[in-house]
C-alpha cells in the first residue's frame, strides 16, 4: 500500500527537478529524497509504536517497570510473582532481546539471549555468549514440552557445578587421568573447560542402581562428543552428547546395539542440556527437550565408577565447557512411595532462577502427580517447597512458599483437581536433608516434597 506522505514527498521532488541546475544528477537527488522520506516515516512510526507500547505497560495490572540495569527491581518483582516490563532510563520499553538479557543478568545468568527468553549460559571470555536452546520460558505441557518424558532421579548420588573449586585449578571431585583442563569463571558461573581431550573419573558413594539418570550442561561446537562410559570389561554402556546430537550404544543378547539422532534448532553458541535415563536394560537419551535415542535389552556391569571424556574445542568457540553434572537414583512411582512412607521427594519440578515460574522440563513430573490424583480421588496432598541455604533466609522462605503454591495452582488449573484436596507450605532452608557445605548436598536440599494427608 502506498503511503500518502511518501507519495506527496515524491511529487514535490518531481516538481523541484525542473529548477535543478544541469550539473546536478536528477535521478540521484530523487533517490536521496525518497530515502529521507522513508526514514522520516519509519521514525514517526517507531515513535507511535513506542507510545502505544508504553501506554499498554502503564495500564497493565501486576506489571512492574524495571530499568535494564536495576537487577534488584527485576528479582523482587519475579519473587513476588509479578510480570516485569524492562524499560530504558527514559521509561520506554526495550527490545525483546534486551529485555531477556536484563532479566537473565538479574537472575545470575550470563551471555546473550536468543529472542524468546531462553535461559542464558556463558560462552568463553571474549567470545559471544552461549544460549540454552531449550526455551524454558514455555510453560509445562506446551509446545516442545508436550511429549517430553524425562524425569530426573530423586536421590542425588553426585552433583558438581564446580562452585567450590578455585579458578585455574583442576576440579577437586573428579580424577583427571589424561589431558589438560582447568576450572574457569565466566561472568560469575564456573565451568570445567578442556584445553585438550580430557579423561576423568567420577567415584560414586555406591554402585549405580538399576534405575538412574545422568545430566550435564555442555558446550562443544565442532568437536567430538561428551562421552560417558559405564561398566567394565566387555559389558559397558556408552552415553554421548554432541553439540547437536546425542545417542547410546552398548551390548545386548544378539550383539552390539546403537541408537542416535541429530537435534533440531541448536546453534554453535548454545549450552545444551544432555540427559540420560536408564532403567535396567532400557536407556533413553535427550538433548534439551528432544528425545534422540533409546535402546532396550542392554547388558552392562553396574559399578561405582563413571568415566567421562570431554573433547577439546578451538578457542574460537570458547573451548569445551561442562557444568551441572548430576547423577541420581530413579525412585519408585510416586503413588507407591507415598503408600510406603507417606511422603515422597521430587527434583523434577524446576523453576526459573529466583522466581516461582514453573519451567517446561517439569512436564513429566507434574503429569505423574496430576494423573495420580485423578486416579485416586480420595488422596489429599500437602505440597512442600524447600531451598538450600544460599542467599537471604527470608527471601528463601518466601520463594519456597510461592513455588509450592505455584505447583498447587498448576494441578488445580491443568488437571482439574479440587483445590480442597491440596495445601501448600514453604520451609525455605529450615529442613535440609543433606549438608549445605557441598554442591551435592545443596542439590539434594532444593526440592519439592509431597506429603500424604
Amino acid at each position: 500500500m502506498r503511503h500518502p506522505r511518501l507519495a506527496a514527498a515524491v511529487l514535490a521532488a518531481c516538481t523541484l527537478l525542473t529548477v535543478l541546475p544541469a550539473t546536478v544528477s536528477a535521478q540521484g537527488w530523487l533517490d536521496r529524497v525518497k530515502k529521507k522520506a522513508k526514514e522520516t516515516i519509519q521514525q514517526r512510526t517507531d515513535q507511535a509504536t513506542d507510545s502505544v507500547t508504553n501506554a499498554a505497560f502503564d495500564k497493565a495490572e501486576h506489571v512492574v517497570k524495571c530499568v535494564t540495569s536495576d537487577k534488584t527491581c527485576i528479582k523482587n518483582a519475579q519473587a513476588a510473582g509479578q510480570a516485569v516490563a524492562v524499560v530504558n532510563a527514559q521509561g520506554q520499553a526495550v527490545s525483546t532481546v534486551d529485555s531477556a538479557n536484563a532479566i537473565a543478568a538479574a537472575n545470575g545468568a550470563t551471555g546473550s539471549l536468543a529472542t524468546g527468553g531462553a535461559t542464558a549460559a556463558p560462552g568463553a571470555a571474549g567470545t559471544a555468549g552461549a544460549t540454552a536452546a531449550a526455551a524454558p520460558s514455555q510453560p509445562p505441557g506446551v509446545g516442545a514440552w508436550l511429549n517430553y518424558d524425562f524425569i530426573p532421579g530423586d536421590r542425588v548420588l553426585f552433583f558438581d557445578d564446580f562452585s567450590g573449586d578455585r579458578v585455574g585449578d583442576l576440579p577437586t571431585h573428579e580424577d583427571i587421568t589424561e589431558g589438560n583442563a582447568t576450572v574457569v569463571d565466566i561472568n560469575g558461573t564456573k565451568y570445567f573447560r578442556s584445553a585438550t581431550r580430557v579423561t576423568m573419573w567420577i567415584t560414586l558413594p555406591e554402585v549405580l542402581p538399576q534405575r538412574f539418570t545422568i545430566e550435564a550442561d555442555f558446550h562443544g561446537p565442532h568437536a567430538n562428543p561428551l562421552d560417558i562410559y559405564l561398566g567394565d570389561g566387555g559389558k559397558t554402556l556408552n552415553l554421548w552428547c554432541y553439540q547437536d546430537a546425542a545417542g547410546v550404544s552398548g551390548s545386548g543378547p544378539n550383539g552390539d546395539k546403537r541408537s542416535t539422532q541429530n537435534a533440531q534448532g541448536i546453534t554453535d553458541k548454545d549450552i545444551v542440556h544432555c540427559r540420560f535415563m536408564v532403567d535396567g536394560g532400557y536407556a533413553k537419551v535427550y538433548l534439551n527437550n528432544q528425545r534422540l535415542g533409546q535402546l532396550n535389552g542392554l547388558v552392562f556391569t553396574h559399578t561405582n565408577k563413571i568415566k567421562v571424556e570431554v573433547p577439546s574445542v578451538n578457542e574460537e568457540y570458547g573451548g569445551a565447557l561442562l557444568t551441572n553434572f548430576r547423577v541420581a537414583e530413579g525412585g519408585k512411582p510416586l503413588y507407591d512411595a507415598l503408600a510406603a512412607s507417606g511422603r515422597v521427594t521430587t527434583h523434577g519440578i524446576l523453576f526459573a532462577t529466583g522466581s516461582a515460574t514453573i519451567q517446561g522440563e517439569s512436564t513429566p513430573t507434574l503429569a505423574e502427580i496430576g494423573q495420580m490424583l485423578k486416579a485416586h480421588p480420595d488422596l489429599k496432598l500437602e505440597i512442600d517447597g524447600h531451598t538450600d541455604n544460599v542467599g537471604d533466609a527470608a527471601a528463601n522462605q518466601t520463594l519456597s512458599e510461592q513455588r509450592a503454591a505455584a505447583v498447587q495452582q498448576y494441578l488445580v488449573s491443568t488437571y482439574g483437581i479440587d483445590a480442597s484436596r491440596l495445601t501448600s507450605k514453604g520451609f525455605g532452608a529450615s529442613k535440609p536433608v543433606a549438608s549445605n557445605d557441598s554442591a551435592t548436598g545443596r542439590q539434594q536440599n532444593r526440592r519439592v516434597e509431597l506429603v500424604k494427608l
